[in-house]
């Protein structure tokens, strides 16, 4: 992926995962940007559409304790995460 793609698919990925999580990530705190950094603490700085869609439950599950250690509230459940995920992926398919 090429870093324009790659900034789009940032862009895609943080922007779906903002949506999903409010609540009970307050609105005013989850930019696209942290929430990309949650992600690229779970799953990697080089995630992808395919490593996305390939998340296994335990996964899904340190992603959205992830959420709530990063932003300090209780963390989003796994349907909120799964959604943010399909979100992505309806933007950037694998």
């Amino acid at each position: 992926m090429d870093s324009q793609a790659r900034a789009d698919f940032e862009t895609a990925m943080g922007e779906a995962f903002a949506d999903a999580v409010c609540p009970p990530v307050p609105f005013e705190l989850a930019s696209a940007h942290e929430c990309c950094e949650v992600l690229w603490e779970v799953v990697g700085p080089d995630v992808t559409p395919a490593a996305l869609s390939a998340l296994p439950g335990a996964k899904l599950q340190e992603l959205a304790a992830a959420f709530g250690r990063y932003f300090e509230c209780p963390p989003p459940s796994i349907d909120q995460i799964g959604n943010a995920i399909s979100r992505t992926l309806a933007r950037w398919p694998t």
